[in-house]
């Protein structure tokens, strides 16, 4: 699935049907013009106002004849949003005195494009692809945005964690000098591993912030087996309780698994077990929503996790378990959490850790596509 086919939410608010001009039949064919808009249109100022404070929407339409008169007015105020959408204002030539200065005043005001109709011409495909632009600019920039901070983060962690091993190995070999028969330069040589380590993983770390181009449908079983067959389990037994198929980029879903994986075996959930994997279980399965007799939406997160029945993650180190260089073991990266949360965003979904049902860790990565 290609990002450009993502679904684009339309909050469309038009004139009463009584009164309503030509901007509204243009508006409202917009959705026919392009299989990706979801359009919901709204006549009612009042239920307008309350739909346009939700972050339902990636772009917000209405005519200029919308709440008597008042459309150019609803637009100003979605602009006061805390994460404000594109916001495009219809005009009917042939009902609005001065086009031209309607046209002036919404550009002043800050609205992202104007469209113009005549009677008789809606131009709904001229508005589709006005939509459809502005939604991909604030994406694109939305995307730079994010990368930004990646990179800002990523510079950090490269700063912070190669100077203290290029440190150790150029004063051991200093010391080295002074004395050649002593184990300086071993320990240097340590430290130069340590580099190469973490290069490796802050290089694997760089290349996860960029949005998949293609998703594909992933066993989910079948790639937790085959990450447990690469990663260092130990005596660690593993459970799989779901034949569940995701949509993903399957090298990173398997990224995002080996460190999950790793987390757990390698550390038991960051605990200190005298040796990796002894008496460490191993669980993933599928994370569903919980329906009731009041709430059948759909719409509730779905995914998976994978847990453990080690000492598990206090509570207040939970969301430090995330940052670059956060790891409680002499020898870790600190980037494997880190990755983790990486892919996640990437594909859009989210990760979090709670408590397992055993007391160990449980990470749960929702907002996950099913292809049942």
């Amino acid at each position: 699935m290609d990002p450009s086919d993502d679904p684009i939410h339309v909050l469309l608010a038009v004139a009463d049907a009584d009164g309503a001009d030509s901007s509204t039949p243009a508006a409202a064919s917009i959705e026919r013009r392009d299989d990706r808009f979801v359009v919901e249109t709204v006549r009612d100022p009042d239920a307008a106002a309350t739909l346009r404070s939700t972050d339902r929407f990636d772009c917000v339409v209405a005519a200029v004849d919308f709440a008597d008169g008042d459309g150019l007015g609803f637009l100003v105020d979605a602009a006061e949003a805390p994460e404000p959408v594109p916001r495009l204002l219809v005009i009917d030539e042939d009902r609005v005195a001065d086009p031209s200065a309607v046209v002036a005043e919404a550009l002043a005001a800050d609205v992202t494009d104007v469209v113009r109709v005549a009677e008789g011409d809606p131009a709904s495909r001229l508005l589709a692809n006005r939509v459809a632009n502005a939604v991909e600019s604030r994406r694109a920039a939305v995307e730079v945005d994010r990368q930004r901070e990646r990179l800002d983060r990523f510079v950090s962690g490269v700063s912070h964690d190669l100077r203290s091993p290029l440190n150790v190995a150029q004063g051991r070999l200093r010391m080295a000098r002074d004395d050649p028969e002593g184990e300086h330069l071993d320990v240097a040589a340590a430290a130069v591993d340590r580099t190469f380590e973490l290069i490796a993983d802050l290089l694997t770390l760089a290349k996860q912030g960029e949005k998949p181009r293609e998703l594909e449908s992933v066993g989910l079983r079948e790639t937790v087996e085959e990450c447990w067959a690469t990663v260092a389990t130990g005596d660690a037994t593993l459970v799989v309780e779901s034949d569940r198929r995701v949509l993903a980029d399957p090298s990173r879903l398997k990224q995002l698994l080996e460190n999950l994986i790793g987390n757990s075996v390698e550390h038991g959930s960051t605990g200190s077990r005298a040796d990796p994997g002894d008496d460490v279980t191993v669980t993933v399965g599928a994370v569903t929503p919980m329906y009731t007799a009041t709430r059948a939406d759909t719409s509730l997160p779905t995914g998976f996790y994978v847990a453990d029945d080690g000492p598990g993650i206090p509570e207040a180190e939970r969301d430090r378990v995330f940052e670059v260089g956060y790891t409680t073991d002499r020898d870790g990266t600190g980037f494997g959490l880190n990755i983790v949360r990486e892919v996640a965003a990437a594909h859009g979904w989210e990760v979090r850790v709670t408590e397992s049902a055993d007391g160990g860790a449980r990470f749960e990565v929702t907002g996950v596509a099913v292809d049942e």
